[in-house]
Parts: structure tokens; C-alpha cells; sequence
């Protein structure tokens, strides 16, 4: 049985996660009238920046990747990029359990266990305390997939893997918005053969629709899922 999905919450680690992830199905949602909220964890690239320096504070790159997206709520905390382990498990989950309250989603999609990144697994492990069962609104939790994090993390032998149960079929313009949003975070989006270049973000849609026998596709794992 199909469940309507009427209000969407995606949880990520980072500005990027959400495009990377579910951008093309965010987009699709987005069409068809569904409430989207993004609540992104981190607002700064740290990690990626010697000693801490030139760090670049990312909130305009999120916000007008959501506009491009069609996300109509964006809520972003300032937790360190790549630090989220010295985080409390209480005060991540706190964070996330918080926006569901504020937000009342039926859907919350979020990042992989299996990713790479200590900081999306800590993210989704924090969305799915959120999204525990007698705990609100919530009846279905899905995580994606994020090349280069979940991919990788598999490749590195961890004890959990990305196994997609649910596709979901994407149009030509869905696709096209999910690049265009990555543009907004620049450097993020690498050249080909890079996993995270535009080509290989397509090449990624084809290879999971032609799992599901149609052009353009994103996967994901169902957590849980109340009909």
C-alpha cells in the first residue's frame, strides 16, 4: 500500500547531505504539495580547512539550495563540521527530537549508519531516536545514500551496509534541480570522475532507476514505516 507523504522532514549532517542524498525526490515532493523541512546540524566546512582556518560559514549555500529544492523551512545549528562526536548524544538527540516536535513531520529522511562520516551516523542515529515509535507524529524513517560517504563506508568493511528497499522514480526536471542545488555549494561539486560531479550524480539516477526498470531513480533504506 502507498502512504501519502503530507509533511517531510530531512535531517543531514552537512549542507550538501540533503542534495546529495534526496535532492531529486525532495524536488519531486516539492511538486506535489508536500510540506518540506531541513534541519542541517553543521554550518561551517572546518574539516576542510588547515588548522581551522578560512572556514567558511555555508547557511547561504544551504538556504538557496533549499529555495532550489522547494524546501520551505530551513533550520540550521552551528555545531563543528566533523566534530559531531564531541557532541553529546543527549544534546544531538535533543536538537533533532526538538524540530520534530516544532515540525510535526509524518517522514523524516536522514543520513546512513553505514556512511563513512562519524557525522552523519551519529545524524541519523539521532534521527531515528527522533523518530521512535510513541514518541509523535512520525510514521516512516528512510535513510539515503551520499557517494563518497556511503559507498566508502561499506568499501572500508563496517559492520552495517546501505541496502535500498524503496525507490523512488524521478523526472528529467527533478534531476536537473538536484545539480542545479549542488551548484549552490560550489567547490562540493567535483569534477568527473569524482563520484560527486554532476555527471556522476546522474550516472548514479540511472543506475538505481534501471534497478527499478526506469530512467531516473534515488534509493533508500526504510527504517520504519507505519500504513
Amino acid at each position: 500500500m502507498h502512504r501519502k507523504i503530507s509533511k517531510l522532514l530531512v535531517v543531514g549532517a552537512h549542507g550538501d547531505d540533503e542534495t546529495l542524498g534526496a535532492g531529486g525526490t525532495i524536488a519531486r515532493l516539492a511538486d506535489e504539495g508536500v510540506t518540506i523541512a531541513l534541519c542541517i546540524l553543521t554550518n561551517d566546512d572546518g574539516s576542510r580547512s588547515a588548522n581551522g582556518t578560512g572556514v567558511v560559514n555555508r547557511t547561504g549555500a544551504i538556504e538557496l539550495a533549499a529555495k532550489t529544492l522547494g524546501i520551505e523551512r530551513v533550520r540550521i545549528h552551528e555545531f563543528g563540521d566533523n566534530r559531531l562526536d564531541t557532541v553529546s548524544h543527549l544534546e544531538l538527540n535533543r536538537v533533532v527530537e526538538h524540530e520534530v516536535r516544532d515540525f510535526e513531520p509524518d517522514t523524516i529522511l536522514t543520513t546512513s549508519m553505514c556512511d563513512l562520516s562519524t557525522d552523519h551516523a551519529l545524524v541519523s542515529r539521532a534521527a531515528r531516536v527522533a523518530g521512535r515509535p510513541g514518541k509523535g507524529s512520525v510514521q516512516e524513517v528512510r535513510t539515503f545514500e551520499i557517494r563518497s560517504a556511503t559507498d566508502v563506508g561499506e568499501a572500508s568493511g563496517l559492520p552495517v551496509t546501505f541496502r535500498p528497499n524503496c525507490w523512488q522514480r524521478l523526472e528529467e526536471s527533478h534531476l536537473e534541480r538536484k545539480i542545479e542545488a549542488l551548484r549552490a555549494y560550489g567547490k562540493e561539486l567535483e569534477p568527473w570522475p569524482h563520484p560527486r560531479s554532476e555527471r556522476g550524480v546522474r550516472a548514479l539516477a540511472e543506475y538505481r532507476g534501471s534497478q527499478v526498470s526506469t530512467e531516473l531513480a534515488e534509493a533508500f533504506e526504510i527504517v520504519r514505516v507505519v500504513h
